[in-house]
């Protein structure tokens, strides 16, 4: 990993964490449902079991991002402009995320309709594994549901695909995955105070903002200066 990839990577964390609202909406009541059958257990074991399960569902991330960068990097192989045309889709995906997030436009809803095509499938197969008993139980529960349609998901993974390399694209929806677990970790202990700040309208709408403004300074253009330039200013 290079140094010009660190900035990427944490972006991607941060992406992470501001889409915890979505991801408490989207996987919060299976967090809950674990948590609650694995009451007959001491705390730490709990704790390294949900733990287990969030690394699982973060390795579903990262090889589904390898494997989106992969097309992506077959693609832009054929083209620059279908390399450009990558990063564009990804922008304008990162700005989909963030309306939806807001709940100004629903659209994304749309290609979670799709997804359930495939979770149809894979559904039975986590359901099969509950409840939770063993580490390796947890790990291959974590990764199946990490399949859930998932529109914060899927706007992160055409971001992978536009990244060119394999390893950075996994790499990418790894450290995605990281930002989502303090959220949702912490939700099975502490539910109802800390899914109701993150999920308040006010919450949403913040971090639905500042995912439209990372989705627009994504977009390759020469208004890529201008925003920094206002982000520096804000700063200093």
């Amino acid at each position: 990993m290079t140094m010009n990839e660190v900035p990427t990577l944490i972006s991607a964390v941060t992406l992470g964490i501001l889409g915890s609202a979505h991801c408490i909406g989207m996987c919060g009541g299976i967090t809950s449902a674990l948590s609650l059958s694995l009451e007959s257990r001491s705390r730490s074991q709990i704790f390294w079991l949900m733990l287990t399960y969030h690394l699982g569902r973060v390795s579903s991330y990262a090889i589904a991002g390898f494997l989106l960068a992969s097309i992506g990097w077959y693609l832009g192989g054929i083209s620059p402009g279908v390399k450009m045309g990558l990063r564009y889709f990804a922008a304008i995906m990162l700005i989909a995320m963030g309306l939806y997030l807001t709940g100004w436009w629903r659209g994304l809803t749309h290609l979670e309709k799709i997804g359930h095509k495939l979770w149809q499938y894979i559904q039975p197969m986590a359901k099969a594994l509950l409840p939770i008993e063993s580490f390796p139980n947890a790990l291959a529960v974590g990764m199946l549901w990490g399949w859930l349609p998932c529109g914060l998901v899927y706007s992160s993974l055409a971001w992978s695909a536009s990244q060119g390399q394999p390893i950075q694209g996994a790499l990418l929806m790894a450290s995605f995955g990281l930002g989502t677990i303090p959220s949702v970790f912490l939700l099975g202990a502490f539910s109802r105070q800390l899914s109701g700040i993150i999920q308040a309208s006010i919450t949403r709408n913040l971090a639905g903002l500042m995912i439209i403004l990372f989705g627009l300074w994504s977009m390759p253009g020469a208004h890529q200066k201008w925003l920094m330039s206002v982000l520096h200013g804000l700063m200093g």
